[in-house]
Formats: C-alpha cells, structure tokens, sequence
C-alpha cells in the first residue's frame, strides 16, 4: 500500500472492529489480508494523526504496561464520524472486515 487515502481506508476498516494501537492495526491489516496489504509504521502513525486532527479518530492511553518500561500504550478508536466513514469504505477493503483470531 502506498497511498494515503488506502492507508487511510485500512485503518478505518480495522477500527471498525474496536479501539486498537498502532502496531497491532498494522498486524491486523496483514492478518486480515494474508500479506498482500503491508503497513509500516512511518504512513500509520501519521495517517492516525491526521484522521484524529480530521475528528474521524480519537486517541487515548491506556493503563501502564510492565513490558513496556511502565509506559502506557496509545490506543486509537473510530468517532462517530469516523464510523460513518469507515462504513463507507467497507466495499474497498472487504478482506478488513472478517475478525482475525486472538485480536
């Protein structure tokens, strides 16, 4: 994937399913996809940001957690805007909205 808006599309697919942090919605894309759709950190991050300053997302931290140093995880979830338009993406990215097993 390399361009913003299917960068952009996969996360508001997966946030369908709930909140989520940002590695795991990248785990979660190739998952769902079987490899064929691969995030990277450096387009997901800022795609998060931008959907969050766009008010389709909202972040939020979670509670400290002792495998990573005691520090919180940010965890990401859809805004009513942005399950509106989640929704409307769900025909570009069907192989995003069937449940991955342990997520």
């Amino acid at each position: 994937m390399d361009t913003p808006l299917s960068t952009r599309t996969a996360i508001l697919t997966v946030l369908i399913h709930g909140r989520s942090y940002g590695l795991e919605i990248i785990e979660k894309v190739r998952e769902r996809t079987e490899g064929k759709i691969l995030l990277n950190e450096g387009s997901v991050y800022p795609a998060l940001k931008a959907l969050e300053r766009e008010g389709l997302v909202r972040s939020f931290e979670g509670e400290p957690l002792p495998e990573r140093g005691g520090r919180p995880r940010r965890y990401y979830a859809l805004t009513g805007e942005g399950l509106r338009a989640a929704h409307e993406q769900k025909p570009a990215m069907p192989g995003l909205l069937r449940p991955v097993e342990g997520m």
